[in-house]
């Protein structure tokens, strides 16, 4: 494979790698700058994969929001699948909280209030992210968020979805999630919870040495997470306590709409 050119697109620099998938910002046939996503070919051979690859895309052309990112093309060059989407300019929230960057910490309430709009409007259009976390949220020099990465989201339905798989990344998965693999419209309230909590005190809401420590803590109903005042005096004590309930253990508990959450961030100063 030319690792200059692929499916006529020009490849200027790599973006990121991992997993089954590589990113490269490249340009099109108009020059335009594009971010290009392909399935690495062990990967491609299998049905379920290419399935899985379309369809975070196949999602994202159904939605049509400033913070989410659009999808632009689709498509194989020879059997590798591939898709290209809008280039943003922005660095991941994940950057941002590593490096206590001032963007962050100067525009907290705005992000939080982005992050809560945007996922008010996946739920709205009958969908579930279930991988909400920083590495999946850019955010642009001028503080705007764009959310990506939707090759886990699932339709909603009325009723809690039992999935086979554990959805997203262990640290930002809902307690219910983990023991009984039931997800909805609150897991994804959790995960965001997770997020808010790490932009706010530059810790996650439970840490430990192991991974079986910090699991073994993320469903105990008896272990509460470390309030966020505890690591940082300055947040307000109403943030503090919207975002334990964006974290509360049983679903129930938690709120059960975005748009309470947005209510609250709203009444925030």
């Amino acid at each position: 494979m030319n690792t200059r050119e692929f499916a006529g697109h020009s490849i200027v620099r790599n973006l990121a790698g991992g997993g089954m998938t590589r990113l490269f910002v490249a340009l099109d046939s108009a020059q335009n700058r594009v971010v290009l996503r392909y399935l690495l070919e062990n990967w491609a051979r299998k049905w379920r994969f290419r399935k899985r690859f379309f369809h975070g895309a196949k999602v994202l052309a159904k939605l049509d929001n400033p913070h989410i990112v659009k999808i632009l093309k689709t498509g194989y060059e020879g059997r590798i699948p591939y898709m290209t989407m809008e280039f943003v300019e922005s660095r991941t929230l994940r950057d941002l909280i590593l490096y206590r960057e001032p963007l962050l910490t100067q525009n907290v309430l705005s992000l939080m209030r982005q992050m809560a709009a945007a996922l008010f409007y996946i739920h709205a259009q009958g969908y579930l992210h279930l991988d909400w976390k920083p590495e999946n949220i850019l955010v642009r020099p001028d503080g705007h968020i764009v959310i990506i990465d939707f090759d886990l989201a699932m339709k909603r339905k009325r009723r809690p979805i039992r999935v086979k798989e554990l959805p997203g990344t262990p640290s930002y998965i809902a307690p219910e999630a983990l023991t009984r693999h039931l997800v909805d419209e609150r897991s994804d309230i959790y995960s965001l919870g997770v997020t808010f909590y790490e932009m706010l005190t530059y810790h996650k809401p439970f840490e430990g040495d192991k991974i079986e420590q910090v699991r073994a803590a993320q469903i105990d109903p008896n272990t509460p997470p470390t309030r966020p005042r505890q690591y940082n005096p300055d947040v307000p004590v109403a943030m503090e306590s919207l975002v334990l309930k964006c974290l509360a253990k049983q679903p129930d508990d938690r709120y059960p709409s975005l748009s309470l959450v947005i209510r609250d961030l709203e009444a925030l100063l």
